[in-house]
């Protein structure tokens, strides 16, 4: 039944869709879709009770993923949050692929604050930049060499900006996340590998990062990317800790084939990153 299920897009809160919105369609292209007002029953279910407020979804359409901003409309504004570094265990990034790694990072550089100490070519080739938008959200552009990376990056396309890679997100313990995904979702297991160095450091504004990286995801299209630090420990918080009010609370939109089950669902992994699996 299960087998089935896709990775299709990420939402992220924010307190204000339009100051994310050029960043999303003046800078990466993405087209903007209808606005959805939710009804009481699919917040309460969407959101496992955590809020009582009004919610709109603004969504956005970016190759053949979606990226969604949830706006709880309430009276008091949101309290500001410090999203640490990249080994804090509530990160979660968006890995946007792209044809020029350089001339990306250049149109988004308006919108956006730098993690990377600018666009970085990591020793397999891939080149990568990391960096926040105006609400604290992280994101990474990619570019894969001819050969690597999945073959839909390398058909000729006149974007700069083509799609959603992955969603990459900070664990404490690879065996119990591999668990979650490929024993009780029925995702699959597409690479792992163990990455560290100079590149590694100045892609995440870290010193002497190591970490182990373990991709999963359904037979094709987009992915999850496990982030284990070894080299600096992960760092408390969890994204248990986070709300629907809160600018860094995040969803990874899975979708499953009309009447596999009986509703649709928010999950949580081990690590507290919610999983909202829908038709």
């Amino acid at each position: 039944m299960q087998k089935s299920l896709r990775v299709g897009g990420v939402a992220f809160s924010t307190p204000d869709p339009d100051q994310i919105k050029p960043l999303l369609v003046d800078g990466m292209g993405a087209r903007p879709l209808p606005v959805t007002d939710l009804r009481s029953e699919t917040i309460q279910r969407r959101f496992a009770g955590a809020i009582d407020c009004p919610v709109e979804i603004h969504p956005f359409q970016l190759g053949n993923e979606r990226i969604e901003l949830i706006h709880c409309i309430q009276d008091s504004p949101p309290v500001s949050q410090d999203p640490g570094p990249s080994n804090t265990l509530w990160f979660q990034h968006i890995a946007i692929v792209v044809q020029d790694l350089n001339r990306a990072a250049e149109k988004i550089s308006p919108w956006v604050t730098s993690i990377s100490k600018g666009p970085q070519i990591l020793p397999n080739g891939v080149g990568a930049y990391k960096f926040r938008d105006h609400a604290g959200h992280a994101m990474e552009l990619l570019w894969f060499p001819a050969g690597m990376g999945d073959p839909r990056w390398h058909q000729d396309d006149s974007r700069l900006f083509l799609g959603i890679d992955h969603s990459a997100i900070a664990i404490s313990d690879s065996d119990l996340s591999l668990q979650f995904y490929l024993s009780q979702l029925s995702f699959k297991l597409r690479y792992a590998s163990y990455n560290q160095g100079k590149e590694q450091d100045r892609l995440d504004g870290l010193e002497d990062a190591r970490l182990a990286i373990h991709g999963v995801g359904g037979l094709s299209g987009m992915g999850i990317e496990f982030l284990r630090y070894i080299q600096p420990a992960p760092l408390s918080p969890t994204a248990s800790v986070l709300t629907p009010l809160d600018p860094l609370y995040a969803q990874i939109l899975v979708y499953q084939p009309l009447q596999s089950l009986p509703k649709s669902s928010m999950r949580q992994d081990p690590d507290g990153h919610r999983l909202w699996i829908d038709s």
